[in-house]
């Protein structure tokens, strides 16, 4: 009993250490990770700063108004301007004349002919083609 209980024993030692050596292992790539995810952080940040700086003397305001002097054409004076508020155009001018628009009359298409009759009775239909083009567009 004493010899069952001891080789138990010996194997669940066996067990643990290999738990242990693996939670170990997980352990150890996850500092590596970490350390090399701190890395990436700091570079970042590096990055950012100086990015940080470019700007800043990209946007200085005497950069930006040499840069519009040198390619836009910009001049001081107003090209217009205006005494009063009268002179200004109408912000919706009117699209036709009051007029105009009452006196506005309705085009009314004409019927369609009725197809001739044969003596036989029998009723012939027009050809739809041409009659439609005729109809519609007036050729």
């Amino acid at each position: 009993m004493i010899r069952t209980l001891n080789f138990a024993f010996v194997v669940m030692t066996g067990l643990v250490c290999l738990g242990l050596y693996r939670i170990a292992e997980e352990a150890r790539v996850a500092a590596a990770d970490l350390k090399a995810t701190r890395a990436s952080i700091v570079r970042e940040n590096d990055a950012l700063t100086v990015l940080g700086a470019e700007w800043a003397s990209l946007t200085q305001p005497g950069r930006i108004q040499a840069l519009v002097g040198r390619h836009l054409d910009l001049s001081d004076k107003p090209a217009a301007q205006l005494s009063s508020l009268a002179q200004l155009p109408p912000k919706n001018p009117p699209l036709a004349a009051e007029g105009a628009i009452r006196n506005a009359k309705a085009v009314v298409p004409q019927p369609l002919p009725l197809p001739p009759v044969q003596a036989s009775g029998e009723v012939r239909q027009p050809q739809t083609d041409s009659n439609f083009a005729l109809i519609h567009t007036g050729t």
